[in-house]
């Protein structure tokens, strides 16, 4: 049987937990478990593979917190940046004006429809 740490529900959120815990899937089994105060984690040594410590795992939620709370505070501004992009990516004010929707240039169909593998040598 391995270590068995406890972290306080409060302080830590459940994704920092589970991710703290992935990032260690492959020097330790692992088993999560929480109850309405402290979140608890088993770890268990693999065989042959530097022991996780409770220091290491410890640093690894912080971080994994630190970003957990980064992300909640920009996730609306990244929601608004990403709609902002599409939005004015759809249509430019040309086409608005004019209506003009259609292709500049003319493609025939055996250019769009060519396998590019053929007649292609790899060099």
């Amino acid at each position: 049987m391995g270590k068995q740490l406890r972290y306080n529900i409060k302080l830590y959120s459940k994704t920092a937990l589970i991710k703290a815990a992935y990032n260690f899937t492959d020097r330790a089994y692992l088993h999560l478990d929480c109850d309405d105060k402290y979140y608890y984690v088993e770890l268990s040594p693999k065989e042959g593979i530097k022991e996780v410590t409770e220091e290491e795992f410890s640093n690894e939620m912080l971080e994994q917190s630190a970003r957990h709370e980064v992300y909640l505070q920009t996730k609306n501004i990244r929601e608004l940046l990403m709609a902002r992009a599409f939005s004015t990516s759809l249509v430019t004010d040309r086409d608005t004006i004019t209506g003009d929707n259609t292709p500049k240039e003319k493609y025939s169909e055996d250019e769009i429809l060519k396998d590019w593998f053929d007649g292609e040598e790899n060099e």
